[in-house]
């Protein structure tokens, strides 16, 4: 009977192939996307099983283990891989709002705000489409303020983000490296990435700045796993202040403080790291505008799907997402499933796991398998499913089961030394 942990490994490995190279194979992919799902949700309950043990980070280089100098090796071989793909994708394709407008209107988010015009961040840009509003939170555009200050492309920026999303699991997969499961997991890593670079269809480096979501999602899965609920706060807000996908997650998170994790020095420490990251990126400078503007953004979801499944219906088709089941005639009941489901079934989730606590069925690691499921319910039921989207999912898979299973390998070399 296979382990726990392989189980993990398998789901992993299957759930990556499904949003990467199957996607090949068009004919397929409607069977593919529920496979994705049912892959998605594994994990998340699988990782209930896992070994709840405290990572401690220490990102100090030791030279008696030899570990080191193949992380050491595999950073930079990433990062020169990386460097190169990342350079050929700006030669080729020049940024242009009339391609894809999202990184073009953060240039000019970014530029306001470094012109010190704070009050004109959120007014229509004119250059782009003769007025298009800015619906972009703070930790989304912000990272751009390094590449215009210092005029470079912004692709480097959400492709330096991938590369630390990277440099995190190279950290955690230390404990892998003699082991059958540290193979695979850089096999699984390898065909993410490879995908990430080479790929021409889903545009994840040439247009889109999902890089940044994507290291804002790692280090709350590293946060997560260090039980550092200070740094869990930074990042939480950081995720919700770029994409609003863990929406539904934040009210587990403080359902988690008070009635099972019940101490009140990490709860404040959440709260206030929290409520300080907001304040500094949203409050302070930009008043309660961008907050307005996101609370007007469902309606404006619906009208763009509309739009989207009469000019491009393959971002529909080709995707991991379920509304190619609904359709263009069923965008409204889509985007109400959407809602629902985004905060019901991250409470139900949580609820089921204290219920199965005081029942004697220990379920460890709740945050991480609630937050997984959460992203993959929610890019599920996503208005449009841009391809693009779907790989903050992986990267959270990817470094919570390396971190998780590492814990078990460390308790097993233990024993076995000890024995």
């Amino acid at each position: 009977m296979r382990s726990i942990k392989q189980w993990l490994l398998i789901c992993l490995l299957f759930e990556t192939l499904c949003v990467t190279y199957a996607l090949k194979f068009a004919s397929i992919i409607p069977l593919v996307t529920i496979l994705y799902t049912v892959c998605g949700i594994a994990i998340a309950l699988l990782l209930l099983g896992i070994t709840e043990k405290r990572i401690r980070l220490n990102l100090m280089m030791v030279k008696k283990q030899p570990v080191w100098a193949y992380q050491l090796m595999l950073l930079v071989f990433g990062g020169f891989v990386i460097y190169l793909f990342t350079k050929q994708w700006i030669e080729k394709s020049p940024l242009s709002y009339v391609d894809a407008d999202m990184i073009p209107i953060m240039q000019v988010m970014s530029q306001r705000f470094l012109q010190g015009n704070w009050s004109m961040v959120y007014q229509p840009v004119q250059e782009i489409w003769s007025g298009i509003q800015p619906i972009y939170m703070p930790a989304m555009w912000m990272p751009f303020l390094v590449s215009v200050k210092f005029d470079f492309d912004p692709r480097w920026i959400t492709s330096s983000a991938v590369f630390l999303s990277l440099s995190i699991f190279i950290l955690l997969w230390s404990a892998h490296w003699q082991k059958i499961s540290g193979a695979l997991l850089l096999f699984i890593a390898g065909i993410l990435c490879l995908w990430l670079y080479t790929d021409t269809t889903h545009n994840f480096i040439r247009l889109s700045e999902e890089g940044i979501v994507v290291f804002y999602y790692s280090l709350l899965v590293l946060a997560i796993l260090s039980e550092n609920f200070l740094l869990i706060g930074i990042a939480a807000a950081l995720c919700a202040l770029s994409r609003y996908a863990i929406a539904g997650w934040l009210p587990v998170m403080l359902i988690y403080l008070l009635f099972i994790w019940k101490q009140r020095r990490d709860t404040m420490r959440f709260l206030l790291s929290f409520a300080a990251i907001v304040l500094l990126l949203v409050i302070i400078p930009f008043g309660f505008e961008p907050i307005k503007i996101a609370f007007q953004q469902p309606e404006q979801y619906m009208q763009h799907a509309a739009r989207i499944w009469n000019e491009a219906p393959e971002y529909f088709t080709q995707s991991m997402g379920f509304a190619k089941f609904f359709g263009p005639e069923q965008i409204e009941l889509q985007h109400r499933i959407l809602i629902v489901f985004s905060f019901l079934v991250p409470l139900v989730f949580v609820v089921g796991t204290i219920y199965a606590n005081k029942r004697r069925r220990v379920c460890n690691n709740i945050l991480l398998a609630t937050l997984k499921i959460t992203i993959v319910v929610v890019y599920a039921f996503i208005d449009v499913p841009y391809q693009y989207l779907f790989y903050t999912s992986s990267f959270i898979g990817l470094i919570a089961i390396t971190g998780l299973t590492s814990r078990e390998e460390y308790i097993e070399g233990v024993k076995k030394s000890s024995g």
